[in-house]
């Protein structure tokens, strides 16, 4: 059985998709709610998991195994009359193009009609040989060949060249290619909004290696913006340019028919480069000014932890810190942070643990907070994960987290970041845990003092957070904390409490203090610093801990 049975098999509606990602309504919680219609289950089809954000009905259809692509059966047959004519007349596409793209035509069965009927044929090739068909039927319906691997549309096209244009669909590259440009190619499933996996890009990364320029023409709207971005953030801002859409066009396409073929190659040729460092012209930020007009500042994602909604919301480009006195759940914090986000948002984590060896250990913490049970029997066996729950939490990990091996990799503040620039452009982390800060091997240049390096080490962070879009937890310990005399507690250590340098409240844009109270058994969480008002406020949340699951439960 496929993964999409196997889920309809657990009651979920799929909506008639047999692939991607889906949200859509719980069969378990549902009913019980007033929201009967609220899609709050997140379904990934091709990995069979499924969560929801209000129940516990989470978990896996299969065990992970090794992915193994099917090749598509070749669709052969030529293009009718009508419908060169129609890419001749509605596209501004010549028949020589479109011999030169070998497309084609079948009768296929198509989801969002449930029925066979008569589409294009985009043929997918790597080194001349068919790896996946995009089929297009009447009304922009698509579906990509089943079970076939993704990669870019017209990849040879970009073998052994030094400049690369990507476009956001098949008929932008054809468009392209009309134009005289032959150097581009297309990505396989358009653009979305807050859609950032990019298993193409991964499958096609090494035809990328010896490209030093990279053109993004992307649709002129926000899902094509963010797939812009995205895609910049991958390849590397530094070889990365982006074309300034026309005026009343939309796409290549739309170039060609309204202004035709030079226009489309000037739009290439006057391509700008990504801003990166220097003056930042209006040129550069115009779209970004505009954008915040219309539709606010960027917000960031919500942790999905009662209790924190006010408080914090975290953004790509930022470096949270976190402190507390040892042993007060600065790392498990931490970890909750990250796999709710990973959960609820679908951002992948470079782990760099000093605190958690080996790797496989970490591994188990992280899947507790992913299920909410614990790993091992400890204390009450009752509330172990049982075997769904182990299989849920593991695959989670396995698709979300990537661990440096510090036994392999030079353990200065460099070597971190340069793996983790090297897992942005591979994996397309958006997160980055350092844990703890002391240690990291610091090599103090000679003539420093410890203030100066930690200022030019916390602003070398801040750096690789904007420059790649990543956000950067920082876990750091503070000096000796004082009991207070009275209840003969310790007191909560604050940002500027971190040894060696005020610089850790000064530089970073959020700052949390995590404090236990063992008499208690409760745990606070302080946010002490947001910089963007706009992502949260000050402010303290008290929550219980449960041993036996290693869980935040919040106080009201």
């Amino acid at each position: 059985m496929t993964n999409a049975e196997l889920l309809e098999g657990r009651g979920i509606d799929l909506k008639h998709k047999t692939r991607g990602t889906i949200k859509t309504v719980c069969p378990s919680c549902s009913e019980q709610r007033r929201d009967r219609k609220d899609p709050c289950l997140s379904v990934d089809i091709d990995e069979g998991l499924f969560n929801c954000h209000h129940c516990d009905f989470k978990g896996r259809v299969f065990e992970k195994k090794q992915k193994e692509y099917v090749k598509p059966v070749p669709r052969l047959e030529k293009l009718r009359s009508g419908l060169i004519n129609w890419f001749e007349n509605n596209r501004g596409i010549s028949n020589n193009t479109l011999l030169r793209f070998g497309i084609t035509e079948a009768n296929e069965w198509m989801p969002q009609v449930e029925t066979e009927v008569p589409v294009i044929c985009f043929n997918y090739l790597r080194d001349g040989k068919l790896v996946n068909i995009k089929f297009r039927g009447q009304k922009k319906a698509f579906k990509m060949a089943k079970d076939a691997e993704l990669i870019f549309y017209n990849l040879d096209a970009i073998q052994n060249e030094k400049t690369a244009i990507i476009v956001e669909g098949e008929i932008d590259c054809l468009s392209l290619h009309e134009s005289g440009i032959y150097n581009s190619v297309s990505v396989p499933n358009g653009a979305s909004k807050g859609n950032s996996q990019l298993e193409y890009l991964n499958n096609c990364w090494t035809q990328f290696e010896g490209i030093t320029k990279i053109i993004l023409w992307t649709d002129a709207d926000e899902p094509g913006y963010s797939l812009r971005e995205e895609l910049a953030r991958r390849l590397g801002k530094d070889r990365c340019y982006r074309v300034s859409m026309v005026e009343g066009c939309k796409d290549a396409n739309d170039v060609l028919l309204k202004f035709g073929k030079e226009k489309v190659k000037h739009c290439i040729e006057s391509a700008l480069a990504w801003p990166l460092e220097g003056v930042i012209t209006m040129d550069d930020m115009y779209e970004d000014v505009c954008n915040y007009y219309e539709n606010g500042y960027p917000g960031g994602v919500d942790l999905n932890i009662v209790g924190m909604e006010d408080h914090i919301q975290l953004m790509p480009g930022q470096l949270t810190t976190i402190t507390g006195i040892p042993g007060s759940g600065k790392s498990e914090w931490a970890d909750y942070m990250m796999a709710n986000i990973a959960k609820l948002h679908g951002w992948s984590w470079a782990v760099c643990s000093f605190e958690n060896q080996p790797a496989a250990f970490h591994v188990t913490k992280l899947a507790e907070k992913i299920t909410g049970r614990s790993f091992a029997k400890r204390i009450s066996p009752s509330c172990r994960m049982d075997a769904d729950d182990f299989a849920y939490g593991i695959s989670i990990v396995d698709k979300f987290f990537h661990f440096i091996n510090i036994n392999e990799v030079e353990v200065s503040l460099d070597g971190i970041l340069e793996k983790a620039k090297e897992l942005v452009q591979r994996k397309g982390i958006k997160g980055l845990l350092i844990d703890p800060w002391n240690y990291i091997e610091h090599h103090i240049p000679k003539g420093y003092t410890e203030t100066q390096y930690i200022s030019e080490s916390l602003t070398k962070i801040k750096s690789f957070a904007i420059r790649h879009g990543v956000h950067v937890f920082l876990i750091a310990h503070p000096i000796k904390i004082q009991k207070d005399k009275a209840t003969g507690k310790y007191e909560v250590p604050t940002l500027y409490s971190i040894s060696g340098s005020a610089h850790f409240f000064n530089k970073t844009d959020n700052g949390i203090c995590v404090w236990r109270d063992f008499k208690e058994n409760t745990v606070e969480v302080h946010v002490q610093k947001v910089r963007y008002s706009w992502l949260g406020k000050v402010g303290m949340a008290a929550y219980s801990y449960n041993v036996n699951t290693r869980q935040y439960h919040f106080i009201a």
